[in-house]
Order: structure tokens, then sequence, then C-alpha cells
């Protein structure tokens, strides 16, 4: 009886010892998550606006209109007799890691 009383209170300090750490993990995984989706959702915007400079439309309209309404393009250029579209998309910030841009470039025949 007398070493259970010594004890009270000790899963309580390992919980709060651990949370940062879980907390940071979790973050982390957030992080990659959305780089994950934002290079996905990067590549669909170049190939619209590849798609639209190929047919003679505002390619950077249709970068605007191919990506969620969280991230926004910071650059969309086009180039070359290829139609070829390239589509530059920061990765929105959810943790302590740096911000990355992620770059695509599709070239439409």
């Amino acid at each position: 009886m007398r070493w259970a009383r010594a004890d009270r209170g000790v899963a309580s300090i390992e919980v709060v010892g651990l949370l940062p750490v879980v907390a940071l993990v979790v973050s982390m995984i957030l992080q990659f998550v959305a780089a994950a989706y934002t290079a996905n959702a990067t590549e669909s915007a170049a190939r619209a606006a590849a798609r639209a400079y190929s047919l003679g439309e505002d390619p950077t309209a249709a970068a605007r209109r191919s990506l969620p309404s969280g991230i926004q393009p910071a650059r969309v250029t086009v180039h070359g007799p290829r139609h070829a579209a390239t589509v530059v998309v920061h990765i929105p910030r959810f943790s302590v890691l740096p911000l990355h841009d992620v770059t695509k470039t599709v070239v439409m025949p």
C-alpha cells in the first residue's frame, strides 16, 4: 500500500511529457499530407494551364480555376511552340517545417 501512494500522479506527468512530442509528430504528418496534396493539385493545374495555352485561352486563369480555393498559384509561365506550361505553387504551412514551393511543368501536344 505504501509504494502505491508514492506512484500516484506519475502517469499524468508522463502524459504531459509526451504531449509535445505527439503534437510535433502530428504536425509533421499534416505537413507531409499537405505537400503531397499540393503536388497533386499543382500537377492538375499545370495540365489545365497547358491545355488552355494550346487552345489559345488564358493559362493563368485556367490554373487558378483548377486549384482548390485555399491554394493560389505563385507563378504561371508558358513557353515555346510545344505548348509547355509551368505552374509554381506554395505549400501551405501547418507546422514549423520550412515553407517550400512545388513546381510542375507539363507539355501539351
